[in-house]
């Protein structure tokens, strides 16, 4: 069983190897960063009470290290419990709207390949692994999914209701 959020994440890239949706995702996201930046949208938000776009990058920066370390913490076969986290919790103590647009952008594009990397280190048997995160389980391919799925959510957010 899996979150209702996650499985539309793994949606988005179904029938794509992990390793090419974690690398296709890439250009897709920096066009709509480049579209952000030539509008000067960075500090908007569509609505009272929703995340600056500045915030939507955090957050999809923070999700990428956790969801990212799942993954490995389930290659390792680690049996330890891993627990959800509170995304609004750590969007306010983000710090995200304090941050420069170039160093955003940096971090999360290093990031997203150091993610493509860490899933080519996988090979079948390690993607095909399953653990447990709170009350859910997951392979280590479907959370390389979510992670790739879940930056695409958040970009076709910013096209439909920022930008």
């Amino acid at each position: 069983m899996k979150s209702t959020d996650h499985i539309n994440y793994i949606s988005i890239y179904d029938k794509i190897e992990v390793e090419d949706a974690l690398f296709s995702r890439i250009e897709a996201i920096k066009k709509t960063l480049t579209i952000v930046t030539e509008l000067d949208k960075w500090n908007f938000a569509y609505a009272e009470g929703k995340w600056t776009i500045k915030e939507v990058v955090q957050h999809c920066i923070d999700c990428e290290r956790i969801f990212s370390f799942r993954a490995q913490h389930i290659a390792r076969e680690d049996n330890q419990n891993l627990n959800f986290f509170d995304q609004n919790e750590y969007a306010v103590k983000s710090n995200a709207n304090a941050r420069e647009v170039k160093d955003l952008i940096e971090e999360w594009d290093h990031l997203m390949r150091s993610t493509h990397y860490q899933f080519l280190s996988y090979n079948d048997e390690t993607l095909a692994r399953i653990g447990k995160i709170g009350d859910y389980e997951y392979s280590v391919e479907q959370l390389g999914l979510v992670i790739a799925g879940h930056a695409i959510h958040h970009m076709n957010i910013i096209n439909e209701r920022y930008i």
